[in-house]
């Protein structure tokens, strides 16, 4: 059995390419607090209230029955799990809104590390209130009771209670952890990937890290069911770092060692070669002291009577080489001070070189999927298995040659005892008793101290021969799994102290004096619900108006009359009442419906300004009109009553509209209104232009073109087509590209003078828990011709809210694509 590693051509061998995981969350635009370290964070003091008391109830729930029975420490009636999740819910999606408000995700980010923050430390917290409640409900009933037996069997309880705390915070924290990913899953992921699109999707699977909710950050038992139980003593061979080690010595001898940058390379000769200076001047030294130590001697045996009288001229000389190699020797020691603070500058920078080395090698162990790419011949392809295969037989022997193999088996093959034999064992204890007969002795005696238990040592003694009894190819299949658990174990251990050390840097802002403080500098961030954020006096900064125009009115009200129906009722319950109940949904007020027109508007406030979203709304909205208008005519064409034409206008005005009043209406007055109306019309030459020709859009714009004319004077030369269609000006469509997150593409379609190719503009809008997918058109005004012909394109935009429903198949394919093509770039 060969029992050497691959060349450091291995890695060509192999053919495989690892990956580098390194995913950090990044805080460099946030202004740091009052005191000049901390990001100054305030949560809701609504949700912070009642996260507390449903903390508490859920701790109080989860341990009456086993340690508390009959106690009631204060009133309650169970967790509202539905409650809390709508409030987390709520909290972030405020989050979002704020971010998207300041064009900056860190701001998301930050109230996200805030709120892990808040429930990991309130954990830990509402625990202890819980214990010193159940003291103070002892205290309370007097000294008597104090010292009754039902007391002390209380207190015993509590005590029984606070050692089991590790594994209480284990349970809870894990729920509370899953109800925060539910969260993030299913309402907010779809809302920020409509605001911010797919950018930032690594920071938010990093936070869903679930290892912060430990108490301590590790768990034997955690580990055990979700990764690898390893050792946690010094004398255990496959401790974590020991494992850590073993695995980069394995990558760097295997060949896949990151390569030296230049200035790393440069670090390393310049150390070099200080040290071999230094070594030098060194060997220098020795001999220099070596020659006045002899020529000490000399003189010394020299300064007898008849010696200085024989030979006084050679005495001179002896001193003269004396003093000459005291000089030397004194030059080569100054030489060697001087050296020493470069070598200490020298080795520091090599030193950041090699912990920068040594973190690139850990990012390939922080991938989880490298372990495929290394170890699994069976996913590989053919010419890449022979190499795989290699690699895991000597990943084997090295685990087998460091004495460590067999402390894995066990680690695995425990998981179906553990819950039987700890307590009163402890998982160490009982995965080193499959692998040690002192330890198994040892375990032994333990459980002759329990006996109601009546647990036999035949169980652990059968896995223990189980574990030597399997073949070489099933310990490899083993080898291959621990590759990839402790992978995901070491990525996981490094984010939760990477979003640990992130979330020491955030001041979790309690008391009103240090939030008014933190306000005055402006270096408080403020995450609250949006009914803590309206002020007294609300102002509104910006307004959409929704004009939709009904065609046809009076030929239908005749109709109807003729047939001696209610026009009136008609009217009011087939669109007016429909459109009515969609209002409250998209923060939309009336401003006029009546007859053959609805006029709707949506303000944008200062307290709403983060997260009104008014022309995103808008245009949802218009399309919901549009349905209750195509609902109606289809159960029109089956009564034989006439059916419903519409053309819809939007129009955004960045700016409060203004009002005066007769008698006790209000009357509105905005350029928004007048454009509106415009937008919504349809012009007889447009309809008869168009008539017969089928499309997938239903706003067109024809332009008797006027040399020298402004845009506003170009609008009055405008003929418009609006058949059952919305139109957006461009205000309001710069308004939109700020409020969502907007992709385009181009496509060739058919329109009316035949195929050209399209733009078209989509992203999804965040509306409660849900996303509405949005498709507009950006097109250009046709020139019409003195023939009444349509002529080319012009140079004046307009924007069309689409409603086709092929088109809006047609994009939502794309964006599956395009999320398909993510998710297997992450993997890759």
């Amino acid at each position: 059995m060969s029992n050497e590693l691959l060349a450091p051509a291995a890695a060509e061998e192999t053919g495989s390419e690892l990956k580098s995981y390194n995913v950090t969350i990044p805080m460099g635009s946030l202004a740091i607090g009052v005191d000049n370290i901390h990001h100054d964070v305030f949560l809701s003091p609504r949700f912070v209230q009642s996260a507390r008391e449903y903390l508490f109830d859920l701790i109080r729930q989860h341990t009456s029955s086993a340690y508390l029975p009959g106690i009631e420490l204060r009133p309650t009636r169970g967790p509202d799990n539905t409650g809390f999740r709508k409030l987390v819910s709520e909290l972030l999606q405020s989050a979002l809104t704020q971010a998207k408000y300041h064009k900056n995700i860190e701001i998301d980010l930050l109230f996200r590390l805030s709120l892990l923050k808040f429930l990991t430390f309130e954990l830990g917290n509402q625990f202890a209130n819980l214990i010193l409640e159940g003291k103070e409900w002892i205290r309370k009933r007097g000294e008597h009771f104090e010292r009754s037996q039902q007391a002390h069997v209380i207190k015993a309880r509590l005590s029984e209670l606070q050692s089991g705390r590790r594994a209480v915070l284990r349970r809870l924290g894990q729920q509370v952890a899953q109800m925060v990913i539910d969260v993030e899953d299913n309402v907010i992921a779809k809302a920020r990937r409509a605001l911010f699109g797919e950018d930032f999707a690594p920071f938010y699977e990093l936070c869903k890290n679930r290892l912060i909710f430990l108490d301590g950050g590790k768990d034997d038992v955690f580990f055990l069911e979700h990764y690898v139980l390893l050792g946690n003593y010094a004398r255990d061979p496959d401790r974590f770092e020991a494992m850590d080690t073993l695995f980069q010595e394995f990558l760097r001898e295997a060949g896949f060692s990151p390569g030296h940058d230049p200035a790393h390379t440069e670090a390393i000769q310049a150390h070099t070669e200080l040290l071999e200076s230094v070594q030098a001047i060194r060997s220098d030294i020795a001999n220099l002291e070596e020659q006045r130590e002899d020529t000490r001697k000399r003189l010394e045996r020299g300064e007898g009577f008849f010696t200085k009288l024989l030979s006084s001229g050679d005495q001179a000389g002896i001193k003269t080489s004396l003093h000459d190699l005291e000089l030397r020797l004194k030059h080569q020691e100054c030489k060697l001070e001087e050296l020493e603070p470069q070598i200490d500058a020298a080795r520091q920078k090599l030193d950041f070189f090699v912990k920068d080395h040594a973190g690139k090698l850990g990012g390939y162990l922080n991938d989880p999927e490298n372990a495929k790419r290394l170890f699994d011949a069976s996913s590989a392809p053919e010419d890449e298995a022979p190499a795989r295969a290699r690699l895991l037989a000597r990943l084997h022997d090295r685990l087998e040659q460091s004495e460590i193999l067999f402390h894995l088996l066990a680690s695995y093959e425990i998981r179906p005892i553990a819950a039987d034999f700890c307590p009163p064992l402890h998982l160490q204890q009982l995965r080193r008793a499959l692998v040690s007969k002192d330890e198994l002795k040892q375990v032994e005696q333990v459980l002759k101290q329990v006996p109601a238990k009546k647990l036999s040592l035949k169980a652990i003694e059968e896995l223990s021969r189980k574990i030597r009894r399997y073949s070489r190819d099933e310990m490899q299949a083993f080898v291959l799994r621990f590759a990839g658990d402790f992978l995901r174990l070491r990525r996981d251990l490094r984010d939760a102290e990477h979003l640990t050390a992130c979330m020491e840097r955030i001041n979790l802002v309690t008391t009103e004096t240090a939030r008014d403080l933190s306000r005055l500098n402006n270096r408080l961030y403020e995450c609250v619900l949006q009914e803590e954020a309206r002020p007294e006096q609300d102002h509104v900064v910006s307004h959409v108006i929704i004009k939709s125009d009904v065609r046809g009115s009076t030929r239908m009200t005749q109709d109807l009359l003729s047939r001696g129906l209610n026009p009136a009722s008609h009217f009011s319950l087939n669109l007016h009442e429909p459109v009515k109940k969609l209002l409250d949904r998209y923060s939309a007020k009336k401003v006029f419906i009546e007859g053959d027109a609805i006029i709707l508007a949506i303000f944008e406030t200062e307290s709403t300004v983060a997260y009104a979203r008014p022309v995103a709304k808008a245009c949802i909205l218009s399309r919901q009109i549009l349905a209750v208008c195509n609902s109606y005519n289809d159960r029109a064409s089956a009564s034989d009553l006439p059916s419903l034409e519409l053309g819809l206008g939007v129009a955004f005005q960045g700016s409060a509209p203004t009002y005066w009043t007769d008698g006790d209406s209000r009357i509105m007055i905005s350029k928004a209104l007048n454009l509106s109306d415009r937008l919504s019309g349809c012009a007889k030459l447009a309809k008869r232009l168009l008539a017969g020709q089928k499309s997938h859009f239903s706003v067109f714009q024809f332009l008797n073109t006027m040399e020298g004319a402004s845009p506003e004077e170009l609008d009055e030369f405008l003929v418009r087509y609006n058949h059952n269609g919305i139109e957006l000006n461009e205000e309001g469509f710069q308004k939109l590209s700020e409020e969502i997150s907007l992709d385009s593409v181009e496509t060739r379609l058919d329109m009316p003078w035949g195929k050209q190719n399209v733009s078209l503009y989509f992203g999804e809008v965040p509306l409660g828990e849900s996303v509405e997918l949005l498709v507009l058109r950006k097109g250009f005004a046709r020139q019409l011709l003195p023939d009444g012909k349509i002529g080319g394109p012009t140079t004046h935009p307009y924007y069309e809210v689409c409603t086709s429903p092929a088109l809006y198949d047609l994009v939502a394919a794309l964006i599956r694509t395009q999320q398909t093509a993510a998710m297997a770039s992450q993997r890759a």
